[in-house]
């Protein structure tokens, strides 16, 4: 059964923009998009005004939370946790991180 993992940012107004991976480090975004398309792991966008939703989907948790564990190993992958996360609280986008199950994994 499909498992979900969604990233629900909130921006406080239409000027700030979103942080990237990419800005951070181009190749932790590289290995982590190789890592979730080896492993069948979608990432899709649903955009509504100043919300944006980070959809993973995968085939299965256990299929997500392997890719979850090996992403320690990637380039930059602590510094990009840190940094990411620092980026999005400086702007005062709100993200609140919750999967398929009713769980709510961060909240930020």
């Amino acid at each position: 059964m499909a498992y979900n993992v969604t990233w629900t940012l909130t921006r406080p107004n239409a000027e700030t923009a979103l942080p990237t991976v990419e800005s951070i480090s181009a190749d932790n975004k590289s290995e982590t998009d190789a890592a979730l398309t080896a492993a069948g792991i979608t990432k899709g966008y649903e955009v509504d005004g100043l919300v944006t939703k980070v959809v993973y989907v995968a085939p299965d948790k256990a299929t997500y939370e392997s890719v979850q564990t090996n992403s320690d190993s990637f380039t930059d992958e602590s510094t990009v946790r840190t940094s990411y996360k620092s980026a999005l609280q400086a702007a005062g986008i709100t993200c609140v991180i919750s999967d398929s199950e009713g769980n709510e994994i961060a909240n930020f």
